[in-house]
């Protein structure tokens, strides 16, 4: 048997005719996140857990020439000329390489929820990989270079030693590194602890939005929320670096569902978070990705129709993307609540076993 551990570099676990492994890393436990969920006038008890709990992390190389295969039907000259470049043009030799093209992020949590992780996995097994990407907007770059990530962002061919990952349950094992539907993050061990940091900022702030899924009370839900001593900041309006610090400074979370709260998971705690989603719209990504690090979670949302979610992502999605009216009563009760629950022994309790 393989033992459960993480490796140097040039020692190899074991080697077959086909893959080369280089890591298995433990997967530890975790306890199901709870999370007060206010659902109009009602209020639920969660406890969001894993999906599945795992043994191992395995991360495994084989001699392959990868490509992107996602996207690249239809008929317009763009779709033409990504699909040429992909099928038919000279690949890109390389050593070892980590190819992150079918999984898409749409957004910054997915790539610090999902695709940093396998990255920063990686590197830590065999050194500084290239990591490979579809061609990415400016801000996506911005934030893997913050962790020291060169991507290579490319429709080409690329050829070399191809990591992948597994997880395994038993004798079972799971392929991760094309899709998955939990964040990553909870199976990577603490990847982001040389980043963590205290920050610079306000301790309590309010995460808003503009556009899309934007508040259309926004008058009066700044005004509830600067009388309880919550900043407003859109944190598009700062480098990712100052987005990062002033997430890593507060104690105090309130935000509009979005990608932001995934920058919670470069802190060791965060005393609370209330999650404001949209009307019939809900998700448990944040609350099972960063959870785990944050003393108090709360998500509300104004109201719920249960059959938008049996119509399919463009039904959700069209909610979800809407702007909406913030239940005020709603916050109000959740804001009492986290005033009552969260004191500084339970805080300074909490950062201790942060610590230890």
């Amino acid at each position: 048997m393989v033992p459960a551990k993480s490796i140097g570099r040039d020692e190899m676990l074991a080697t077959s005719p086909l893959f080369t492994r280089h890591m298995v890393q433990p997967v530890p436990s975790r306890e199901p996140v709870p999370v007060g969920l206010f659902v109009g006038n009602r209020r639920l008890a969660l406890d969001v857990r894993r999906p599945m709990e795992f043994g191992a992390l395995t991360l495994l190389s084989r001699r392959a020439c990868s490509r992107r295969s996602a996207d690249l039907e239809g008929l317009g000259p763009r779709a033409i000329a990504k699909r040429a470049i992909a099928r038919w043009s000279r690949p890109i030799e390389t050593g070892y390489f980590l190819d992150t093209r079918q999984i898409e992020p749409n957004n910054v949590s997915h790539l610090l929820m999902d695709i940093i992780p396998l990255c920063l996995s990686a590197r830590r097994a065999l050194g500084n990989v290239p990591c490979v990407f579809r061609p990415l907007q400016p801000r996506f770059e911005e934030l893997l270079r913050y962790f020291a990530i060169e991507p290579v962002c490319t429709y080409r061919p690329v050829s070399g030693e191809s990591l992948s990952f597994r997880l395994s349950r038993g004798l079972a094992q799971f392929g991760i590194e094309a899709q998955f539907d939990a964040p990553l993050y909870n199976y990577t061990g603490e990847v982001y602890a040389d980043w963590v940091a205290a920050g610079k900022g306000q301790r309590k702030i309010f995460v808003s939005r503009r556009g899309p899924r934007s508040p259309t009370n926004a008058a009066e839900l700044d005004a509830l929320l600067s009388a309880r001593g919550f900043a407003t900041i859109y944190l598009e309006d700062f480098p990712i670096a100052e987005q990062i610090a002033a997430m890593q400074a507060a104690d105090h979370v309130v935000a509009i569902h979005g990608a932001a709260l995934a920058y919670l998971a470069l802190k060791h705690r965060t005393r609370s978070v209330i999650e404001i989603m949209p009307p019939h719209v809900y998700h448990d990504h944040f609350p099972l990705g960063i959870g785990h690090k944050v003393d108090r979670y709360v998500q509300l949302i104004p109201n719920f129709d249960e059959d938008v979610q049996f119509q399919g992502w463009p039904a959700i999605y069209r909610h979800k993307q809407a702007p909406f009216a913030v239940d005020l009563r709603q916050l109000e009760a959740a804001l009492d609540d986290d005033a009552t629950e969260i004191g500084p022994e339970r805080h300074e309790q909490a950062a201790i076993a942060a610590q230890a």
